[in-house]
């Protein structure tokens, strides 16, 4: 039997391993141990992504012995561990693998706030040591890069993507969990928005109003202004559509004059906006098609912003609908798709938004490219309490049908099977979720509160606790108590341990009328979803947010240390030795660097682009796969003569689908635009620093220095997927004259749409080309600044030396001080002091 210390940090993303030696934990020799090496110091570990392989590896290092583990990690991570664990000895048919101790690090979210504080005091010191150095601008540089990273970690937002069919209460869910009924409840499904709620401090809406006679949609924010209490409509740039406008700027005045609060005047305004048409209008008036964005405090998480997408319904006809929860499913580090049931309408054609999100993976990969991790996702049968205890039993092995309409097919899809019995389910009411935490928060009104008193019986079974162990005893019956239903797939450490929470919390709470209403919110199930979210935000988001942060205030570190140590090598120099250092900087080598920069520039062609870059053939793919679907579309019109509104009707179903062909291939430029860009940027970076190694008499240190870029910017796209109304709208007559002839109504549409697939490609090259050429630019202006700051500093060391060494000590000071606090952090993150 083998011992073995695993410590591993999901911030760092770093796995340590030690082994027993004199009856103490030491870390290993890596270079002794080949199996373990790959993992050791200095490469990135996610423990979520490791596999049977990782196993493997160990077992195979230590003799394919069994081994006893004592595992030092987060809580998060310990849960994780014990599941691949018992899976892994299940493979193999026998206990390999056995956590015998557990020793738990600070959460990620204390961890977030210690390197938070680093970061703070890091910044503070540089400034003010560095106040009169010659390297303050460019360290300002840095600093506000780093700052714009930062902020740009502070927007990281987690997105939470409901669907599930018409009245599933997926609205409800969310009014639950934010504590206020913001989102309107039973509306007309066939008006139905999309809302994408952002978690802000002040309430404000937006969305775009389009008509046919314009091209450019009016963006209308309605803002909440605190000092009369009231939701005003602000002016927009353009005069789309006055009615709807004149029509919202009604609705907020009535609504605040008969005094109704924040969240309800809100509340009223959504529902008034959400009547307004979605599609174009024959008499030419507006319309708001796309998502309306919401801005309202979430309060789940301080260190986290949550993003809710609430849809209309998976019975949904919305391609765009579709296109917006793919594009927020993307990032799926950060995003949780959340299936939400009636209890009585749990599946068949009604789905067929989930289908298409869905339908068809292969590897959790869909056509468009887009990777959804379907063993994440959460799903919810809401109304829990509208059945019975046997009912919601039979419903943890429910397997769900889930198909597309006929007119949405074209492949003759299969109907397609979710195993209830292996998914993430939760059981909840998220009414009476809602109605707990409006009381709590004093918003409830009279017939809720009506309401709670019929059902308090079956929603507020108090759990008992044994008098002598003062533990939570099983009471006779779990109906009311919604998450006892509960069931992480087939991770039963992870679902014990859920329950436990579950009961602790429901234990805690006394007899007040404030214990007895969050009792109910826990009995409700939500308390179950809530946590779950919290620890699967914080499992991921926060800890790439942490990383994110401790990366980028060590870069800001390196660069000063980088500087110190260059001036440092150079001050052993004798002047004449520096003098010439200094002009080969600023004449050959910068002449080098531009000549390099205009070689390559002249290089980046359309050919090259298509020939050389493997993105941009995948993309070429991605097209013709577009192509063929709507190729495949064309053949739904039927050859025979129509009713024009029948024709209308089903053209207008197509060319939805075509428009989303379009967008999925914009989506997956937009995927791959970043990598292209920065592969040319670091293409050129290596390019100019072999150059600058090539010069004698220049050492490591200065070349370092010279070479210390920072990290490239890929501006966002300025390129918009095009779409097929526009150019049906120039060229009306083919898709009105043909239409009694299939073959030529196919011929023109797949003429349509390939002229536009083939215009957006043109596009996407010449903005690949142009911000090559302009980020490529600005790097070769880095370098330049690099060698113009560097070349005063060593001009400062000929001319005044005493104040060079004045300004080096400083420096050392503060990197010094830096770097105990470094090591500090460090201890308090594998906590070892």
């Amino acid at each position: 039997m083998k011992e073995l210390m695993l410590m591993y940090h999901p911030v760092k993303k770093e796995v340590r391993f030690c082994g027993r030696f004199k009856g103490e934990f030491v870390e290993i020799p890596y270079d002794e141990c080949p199996r373990l090496k790959k993992y050791g110091p200095g490469t990135e570990f996610l423990l979520q992504n490791q596999g049977s392989r990782f196993f493997d590896d160990i077992w195979e290092q230590f003799s394919k012995d069994n081994v006893n583990i004592t595992f030092k990690g987060t809580k998060i991570d310990y849960e994780d561990l014990q599941k691949k664990i018992q899976d892994y000895n299940d493979s193999k048919g026998k206990q390999i693998f056995k956590i015998v101790k557990y020793i738990e690090l600070p959460s990620v979210s204390e961890i977030y706030e210690l390197i938070l504080e680093f970061c703070d005091e890091t910044i503070e010191q540089f400034e003010k040591e560095l106040k009169n150095n010659e390297t303050k601008q460019l360290f300002h540089k840095r600093k506000a890069l780093f700052e714009e990273r930062k902020e740009a970690l502070n927007n990281n937002e987690v997105n939470l993507c409901l669907v599930g069919t018409y009245s599933a209460g997926k609205s409800t869910f969310i009014n639950a969990i934010i504590g206020k009924r913001i989102l309107p409840e039973s509306i007309n499904s066939e008006t139905a928005k999309m809302f994408k709620i952002h978690n802000e401090k002040t309430p404000r809406v937006s969305f775009a109003v389009r008509t046919t006679r314009d091209t450019r949609p009016d963006n209308v924010v309605i803002n909440w202004n605190d000092a009369i209490n009231q939701f005003e409509v602000a002016r927009g740039q353009g005069n789309v559509e006055e009615h709807i406008r004149h029509q919202l700027e009604l609705e907020a005045t009535a609504v605040a004059e008969l005094g109704l609060r924040q969240h309800e005047q809100l509340c009223r305004i959504l529902k008034k906006l959400n009547d307004v048409p979605n599609q174009e209008q024959k008499d030419g008036s507006g319309y708001v098609g796309g998502i309306i964005e919401v801005g309202f405090p979430i309060p789940m998480c301080r260190n986290i912003n949550f993003t809710f997408f609430d849809t209309p319904g998976t019975d949904s006809n919305s391609s765009e609908h579709l296109l917006i929860l793919k594009e927020a499913l993307q990032q799926q580090t950060n995003s949780i798709l959340i299936v939400i049931y009636e209890p009585t309408k749990m599946e068949g054609t009604g789905n067929s938004v989930l289908y298409k999100l869905i339908g068809g993976f292969k590897n959790n990969r869909n056509e468009a490219g887009v990777s959804i991790d379907l063993d994440r996702s959460f799903h919810v049968i809401n109304q829990a309490d509208t059945k019975s205890s046997k009912d919601l039993k039979l419903l943890r092995n429910k397997k769900v049908l889930v198909s597309l309409k006929e007119e949405d097919k074209i492949y003759d899809e299969e109907d397609m099977e979710i195993d209830l019995a292996s998914a993430r389910l939760f059981f909840a009411s998220s009414k009476a979720a809602y109605i707990s935490k409006a009381i709590e928060g004093n918003v409830d009104l009279e017939d809720e509160r009506t309401w709670l008193a019929n059902h308090k019986k079956e929603i507020n079974n108090e759990p008992t606790t044994d008098p002598f162990t003062e533990e939570p005893t099983k009471i006779s019956s779990d109906n009311g108590i919604f998450y006892r239903y509960d069931k992480l797939a087939d991770a039963d450490f992870e679902t014990k341990q859920l329950l436990a929470d579950c009961e602790k919390a429901a234990s805690a709470c006394d007899t007040s009328l404030e214990g007895v209403i969050h009792r109910i919110y826990i009995n409700s199930g939500m308390y179950a979803i809530e946590q779950e979210i919290i620890k699967y935000a914080q499992k991921y988001a926060l800890a790439v947010k942490a990383k994110g942060l401790y990366d980028g205030i060590e870069g800001l570190i390196d660069f000063v240390r980088v500087d110190y140590e260059a001036i440092e090598n150079q001050a052993r120099l004798s002047k004449e030795h520096i003098e010439k250092n200094i002009e080969i900087m600023k004449t050959s080598m910068v002449q080098d660097i531009e000549n390099a920069h205009e070689e390559f520039v002249a290089r980046i062609t359309d050919d090259s682009l298509e020939t050389q870059v493997e993105e941009i053939k995948e993309l070429v793919r991605e097209i013709e796969k577009r192509q063929e679907l709507a190729s495949r579309q064309a053949d739904k019109m039927q050859w025979i003569a129509l009713k024009p509104e029948i024709f209308e009707k089903k053209n207008t179903i197509i060319i939805s689908e075509l428009n989303r062909y379009l967008q999925e291939i914009d989506d997956y430029y937009k995927k791959v635009r970043g990598d292209i860009l920065q592969a040319q940027v670091q293409e050129l970076k290596s390019i100019i620093v072999k150059k600058i190694k090539e010069y004698k008499g220049i050492d490591e240190g200065l070349i370092r220095r010279i070479a210390n870029i920072s990290d490239t910017e890929i501006p966002p796209s300025e390129i918009g997927a095009l779409k097929m109304n526009d150019y049906i709208n120039e060229q009306k007559a083919i898709l009105i004259f043909n239409t009694m002839d299939k073959k030529a109504y196919k011929r023109d549409l797949e003429r349509a749409f390939n002229a536009q697939t083939v215009e957006q490609f043109i596009a996407y090259k010449e903005e690949v080309i142009k911000v090559a050429q302009q980020r490529t630019a600005q790097m070769v202006e880095e370098f330049r600044n690099n060698i113009d700051t560097i070349s005063g500093s060593l001009e400062l060391l000929i001319r005044d030396e005493n104040k060079a060494i004045e300004e080096q000590k400083k420096a050392k000071e503060v990197l010094d001080m830096i770097g105990k606090q470094d090591k500090a952090l460090n201890k308090r993150i594998w906590a070892e002091e």
